[in-house]
């Protein structure tokens, strides 16, 4: 902070402090936002070790539905927890369909009835459940400030779901704060070595009239373009990479926000991979490049590139087009 007005990148053409830049404004929502975003993922690991304990004892007590997953509608708990707690919110259809289900179970010919730790576990998960509902209906208020209108309609071409959009809205808002002093990316040229031998190809092949033509040897220098904005942004978002000591050479990690990166795969896996998405140019365009990477096979018909490998291809497009997206239309706000 106390060496912010000396750095010239912070500066205007007049020497002056970019005042625009420093004291960016930032509505209040925002703050709420993220305090509700961390509550919900607070919500959503402390319900962990509920669950998995509560299935250990009915394994036994009520096996016909140890692994059974049980989603709540809006106003209602879980059916199945909320029968096991004996929760007034359950729906008449879930209750009367877990009466019958437990007429039938094996239990009731050995005489195990429903342990009072397993109906404690229950109401903790119905309360858990109810308490996560008024936090997405807020949510869903607050995703309507105008503030966040931009946004919202860049998110809606990707068709992110509620928590994906919240949890990455937190994250990348304000846009401007990636951006330079004229609102445009910042572009930095850099100097790097080269690691291995550059070879120019001629469709496909490495040889022409015999030749090979080398292009850079390892060890050489070349001139490179870097987008320092779209890196602080997927850096931000978990898509960024960082270098670490690991015996005598260095390895890329992954770094940045793992919930992010933990929500940008599950829009892959469930949207990008399944094709349910809304159709429009930029949705399109994910789509070809799954169908380019999944078409990349060797000439036995072997894929040349895994699943995991491909869905992180897939994540770091996703983020590749939002920025390009955010940067057409917020600049213009």
């Amino acid at each position: 902070m106390a060496a912010y007005g000396h750095d010239s990148d912070h500066q205007l053409e007049t020497g002056e402090i970019n005042l625009r830049y420093f004291l960016m404004h930032r509505p209040e929502p925002i703050d709420e936002l993220r305090d509700l975003c961390q509550q919900l993922e607070h919500l959503n690991r402390v319900q962990s070790p509920i669950v998995n304990y509560a299935r250990q004892l009915l394994a036994w007590q009520f096996p016909e539905v140890a692994h059974v997953k049980s989603s709540s509608k809006l106003g209602f708990v879980p059916p199945l927890w909320g029968w096991l707690a004996d929760n007034p919110k359950i729906s008449p259809a879930g209750k009367t369909r877990m009466d019958n289900r437990y007429k039938e179970s094996i239990a009731q010919d050995y005489e195990i009835e429903i342990d009072p730790i397993l109906e404690l576990h229950a109401e903790w998960m119905c309360d858990i459940s109810l308490y996560e509902q008024r936090l997405e209906a807020r949510i869903c208020e607050m995703l309507t400030e105008t503030a966040f209108e931009p946004y919202m309609e860049v998110f809606d071409k990707f068709g992110f779901g509620l928590r994906v959009r919240s949890r990455l809205l937190t994250r990348i808002y304000p846009f401007e704060s990636f951006l330079g002093i004229n609102g445009k990316p910042v572009i930095e040229y850099e100097v790097r070595e080269v690691k291995k031998t550059e070879r120019d190809a001629y469709g496909g092949k490495l040889r022409k009239n015999g030749e090979t033509t080398v292009r850079r040897l390892a060890g050489d220098t070349k001139r490179i373009k870097r987008n320092r904005s779209r890196d602080t942004f997927k850096m931000r978002l978990g898509m960024g990479t960082t270098l670490e000591q690991s015996g005598d050479g260095l390895v890329e990690k992954p770094s940045g926000s793992s919930l992010c990166r933990i929500s940008l795969w599950q829009y892959v896996l469930t949207g990008v991979e399944t094709g349910r998405l809304p159709e429009n140019e930029l949705t399109k365009e994910l789509i070809s490049y799954r169908d380019s990477l999944k078409a990349n096979v060797s000439e036995q018909g072997e894929k040349l590139l895994g699943g995991k490998h491909i869905q992180g291809k897939l994540m770091s497009k996703v983020v590749n087009l939002l920025f390009q997206e955010l940067c057409k239309i917020i600049p213009l706000t």
